[in-house]
This record gives structure tokens, C-alpha cells and sequence, in this order.
């Protein structure tokens, strides 16, 4: 048994590490090395062409009844296969009679990526549909860099709303100061779970916000901004709200913000909400329609009312009917409609008065001013040279030539 026991293995054995250790053996060199795996993500944005459902089984159905496929049926199986190749130029000259049935069995089908929600929702921006309007998308473990995941969702020419929620990530100060970037932004969460290094969200980030809706126009649209557990945020972001044209709710939980703040703010120009009076602005705002049956879409479309001073009512109404698309990133936070009986545990700040209250530029320190040294009660005089000691310039001349 002593001799089978001492018998070389037919391959080279190499010690598996421990639950805490990284090191190997190479037993041909006999090298003792760290091994070290490091994370990496994809290269590109997959998710936003990432489905349930199979091109696959869905291009092989078949019209109900007895008999061959129509060519309508025919088109919708081509246009399935092919899906990754619609674009919004494709589907200009497709009237909505027939983009309608198609998206119907894109959706039917579970083929309908963020990519394809995109293409028909730019195509079809006011058309009345459920599934079109809206469209809510979760990435619960992120593997990309958070600017990765802003280019996705921006649309420059406004063919819909990007609702922006942030929870559970980490993410460097230039990436969350850089969400300036998405254009059409209507609503902002910064959730629980928000790190910058070591430490939250704080009022630095919302000034350098702040700087780039005065200096380069950006949160032209963003109507609503939601903080929860960010306790590095205090009232002093209220003069940096100035400078955001949209903004009209400033929504907190489980920060430093209470009752206390409410004349600091009212003096700034935010009233102060809570319990049963915020849930019955929500209300009034359009909560029981069944298009915004959210906080979150009742809250955008409650801001609007504030923008119809910079724009027509026609402009804010126009805004309000373009599809929306919620992005959770980190997290699936609820998004269900606001109940009064809750108690007061969401405060709200709604924006009543627009005027800058403080501006941003940086006060320069004056010079003290020299004082005047009294002796004795009475100032100075100047002092004189008497005439005894006065000179010409002639008299200096006449001084060298002797």
C-alpha cells in the first residue's frame, strides 16, 4: 500500500489555494507565484440589445387560422429576424396602422430591447400606446462605468425623458458630475447606496451641477431631484438650485432635511411639503391618471407647472405626452403611488419664487482701508518743508559749479 501511495500521478498536481490565499505551485519549474483574478466588463453595451424572448421562436409563427401566412404576417416574421437592423429611418415611411402591429409582436414576443423601445419611440413619439410610452428598465448588478451607461439613454434631438435612478453603485465624483450630459433628464434619484470614494453625494457635486446648467445649459429639462440617505446634502445646495431652469421638486428621505429647514428654504424660495399635503399635490397633479400612476411621473408632471413661466402651456403639455424611460441603475426601488398615511417620512420642497438668491461667483476681499492716526484727538498735518530748507533747481546747479 506504501508503494501505491508513492506513485506519480499521470498529471502534474497543483495545490488548490485557500478560501483567503492566491498562491500556486508550478511543479515542472517549481515556481511559487500569486495569482491574482481581476474583475473586468464587457466592451460594449450589450444590455441595450439584450431580450427574453428568441429571435428564433419568434420568427417562425404562423397566422392563427387554417391556411398559409398572409404577407402581412410575412413582413412582421422578415422584420423579427432582423430586428437589430431597424432604425428610425427604416420606419419613417411606415405608417402607425402598421408600426402599431409590429410593435405588438415585438412586445408579445419579449423582443423588446431598450434598442427597440428607442427606435419606435423616437419614430412614434405621440402615439397612445401603454408598453410605448413607458418603459421602465433595471440593471441591478452594474459591470460598466457609470458614463457607460449614460450614453445609451440620452437622446439630444428630445424623442423621449430619461428618469435617471441611481442606488447601490459607486462611482467616481467626474462620472456623477458628468450626468450634466444627458440632455433630456427628467428626474434625478440619487438613492441609498451612493458612493463617491468613502463618502455620498454632497453639496459639491450639486454645485458643479449647478455651473453647468448656468455656464453650458444643461438640466434644461429636469423637473425633479430625489435624495434619500444622502446626509452630506445641506441647505446651502438651495442657492445652487438658482441656476437649474426646470427644477421645481426637490423631494428628500432620510436626510437633513426637516421642519427646521422650512423658513431657511421659504426665505429662498421653496415651500415646504409633507404627509397628507404632499400626497394631495401629487393628487391634483394627475396621480390617479392612469398614464402617471407613480410618484415619480405625477412629480415630473407637477413640475411642469413651474416651467410654464419660461415656456407655453402647449410646450410644457408637449413635453408631458413624449414616451418616458425610468433607468434604475444598482437597484429596482419602488415606484408605486404616494400614500398619505405613511406619516412624514418623504419631505418635498416645491419651488414657488425663481429669482437667483446668491450668486456664485466668488467674493473678492476688498482692501482695508488705511485709518487716519489721531494725536490727541486731532488729526495729522501733512507735513511741509519750511522755506528756509526749500531749494530751486537752479540753486542745485549753481551749488556744482563752485
Amino acid at each position: 500500500m506504501s508503494r501505491l501511495l508513492k506513485i506519480r500521478p499521470r498529471y502534474d498536481y497543483v495545490p488548490r489555494p485557500g478560501a483567503h490565499s492566491s498562491k500556486a505551485y508550478d511543479r515542472d519549474s517549481g515556481l511559487v507565484y500569486n495569482e491574482v483574478i481581476a474583475p473586468g466588463g464587457p466592451m460594449t453595451a450589450d444590455w441595450v440589445w439584450k431580450t427574453i424572448g428568441s429571435t428564433r421562436e419568434a420568427a417562425t409563427f404562423r397566422s392563427l387560422g387554417p391556411g398559409c401566412s398572409s404577407l402581412e404576417n410575412m413582413a412582421i416574421r422578415c422584420a423579427l429576424k432582423n430586428i437589430l437592423s431597424i432604425t428610425v429611418e427604416s420606419l419613417e415611411t411606415l405608417p402607425w396602422e402598421l408600426g402599431r402591429k409590429l410593435w405588438q409582436r415585438i412586445h408579445a414576443c419579449k423582443l423588446d430591447s431598450v434598442h427597440a423601445w428607442r427606435v419606435f419611440a423616437a419614430s412614434y413619439p405621440h402615439e397612445d400606446s401603454v408598453s410605448l410610452k413607458r418603459r421602465h428598465h433595471v440593471i441591478l448588478t452594474p459591470n460598466m462605468t457609470l458614463a457607460a451607461y449614460i450614453t445609451p439613454i440620452t437622446s439630444p434631438s428630445l424623442n423621449w425623458i430619461t428618469f435617471l435612478t441611481l442606488s447601490n453603485i459607486t462611482c467616481s465624483r467626474a462620472d456623477l458630475v458628468n450626468v450634466s450630459k444627458l440632455t433630456n433628464l427628467g428626474a434625478l434619484t440619487i438613492g441609498r447606496g451612493v458612493w463617491i470614494g468613502e463618502t455620498g453625494a454632497d453639496d459639491s457635486v450639486i454645485r458643479a451641477w449647478s455651473r453647468a446648467a448656468a455656464e453650458a445649459n444643461a438640466f434644461s429639462m429636469l423637473r425633479v431631484l430625489v435624495c434619500r440617505s444622502q446626509k452630506e446634502i445641506t441647505l446651502r445646495s438651495f442657492t445652487y438650485f438658482a441656476h437649474f431652469p426646470a427644477l421645481a421638486l426637490f423631494i428628500v428621505e432620510d436626510c437633513n432635511f426637516g421642519p427646521r429647514q422650512k423658513e431657511p428654504a421659504r426665505s429662498l424660495g421653496w415651500k415646504y411639503r409633507t404627509g397628507k399635503d404632499l400626497s394631495e399635490l401629487f393628487m391634483a397633479s394627475g396621480l390617479s391618471d392612469h398614464k402617471w400612476d407613480s410618484t415619480m411621473h405625477a412629480s415630473f408632471r407637477c413640475g411642469g407647472a413651474y416651467s410654464i413661466d419660461s415656456m407655453s402651456a402647449e410646450g410644457v403639455e408637449a413635453i408631458n405626452s413624449l414616451p418616458v424611460l425610468h433607468f434604475s441603475l444598482g437597484g429596482d426601488p419602488p415606484n408605486a403611488a404616494l400614500d398619505s398615511q405613511k406619516g412624514e417620512r418623504t419631505r418635498c420642497f416645491e419651488r414657488v419664487s425663481g429669482q437667483i438668491v446668491a450668486p456664485m461667483v466668488q467674493k473678492t476681499t476688498a482692501k482695508r482701508p488705511v485709518e487716519v492716526v489721531q494725536m490727541g484727538g486731532q488729526p495729522r498735518k501733512k507735513l511741509t518743508v519750511r522755506a528756509s530748507k526749500q531749494q530751486s533747481f537752479e540753486d542745485l546747479l549753481s551749488g556744482f559749479d563752485s
